[in-house]
């Protein structure tokens, strides 16, 4: 039988997250990958590695910067979600990231949100949990799982200040920009009235 790692603590931390957050998208996903980058997950995985937790931050117009004399009057400024471009990526993603040990995915999202941007965050709900199970395109017949666990959150305080070593830019979003991961095209068509999306954006992922 295959060994299915960290099955057991996912599927915990899953259900204690449905439990306090009430009824929220699970989306199951399988990923194949090549035999060398599975043993490097399988590594992280039988080290604890479970997921990673990560924030779709909104900031109102009455927290933004105040508009220079330069700026005209009738500036009609709206709610604006804050969103990351990876290194190598041509995609907006959620800042976010892994969460670590003795952590919660919700301590895990406002730390790495803190740390990739400059940008504090208060977590107020859950919109998506993805469940993936990733095997091996090898002879491994380990299956690792793990959780990525989307949550909504308001900005606090702070200014965009990225780690150039992790990032190529991270910016705030009063439209949709036209490149999204599916996660934030998943959120983005209940965020903004005028997003167009062809279908399920989670297809993209399987299920």
């Amino acid at each position: 039988m295959p060994e299915d790692v960290n099955r057991e603590t996912v599927e915990r931390r899953r259900d204690r997250l449905l439990d306090e957050y009430g009824e929220v998208r699970v989306h199951e996903e399988r990923e194949v990958v090549d035999a060398d980058r599975f043993v490097d997950l399988r590594d992280f995985a039988r080290d604890g590695y479970t997921g990673g937790g990560y924030a779709w931050v909104v900031r109102r117009p009455e927290q933004a910067i105040d508009l220079t004399e330069s700026m005209p009057d009738e500036v009609d400024e709206q709610p604006a979600v804050l969103m990351i471009l990876g290194r190598g990526g041509d995609r907006w993603g959620l800042p976010g990231g892994g969460r670590e040990a003795g952590e919660t995915y919700e301590e895990a999202a406002v730390r790495e949100v803190h740390e990739e941007t400059g940008v504090d965050c208060e977590l107020s709900d859950l919109f998506l949990i993805r469940h993936r199970v990733t095997t091996s395109d090898g002879d491994h017949d380990e299956r690792l799982h793990t959780l990525s666990v989307f949550f909504d959150a308001e900005y606090s305080g702070g200014h965009v200040e990225i780690q150039p070593g992790e990032l190529n830019g991270a910016a705030w979003f009063e439209k949709p920009p036209a490149r999204l991961y599916p996660e934030n095209a998943y959120r983005a068509a209940t965020f903004w009235d005028d997003f167009e999306s062809d279908g399920d954006p989670l297809a993209e992922y399987g299920e």
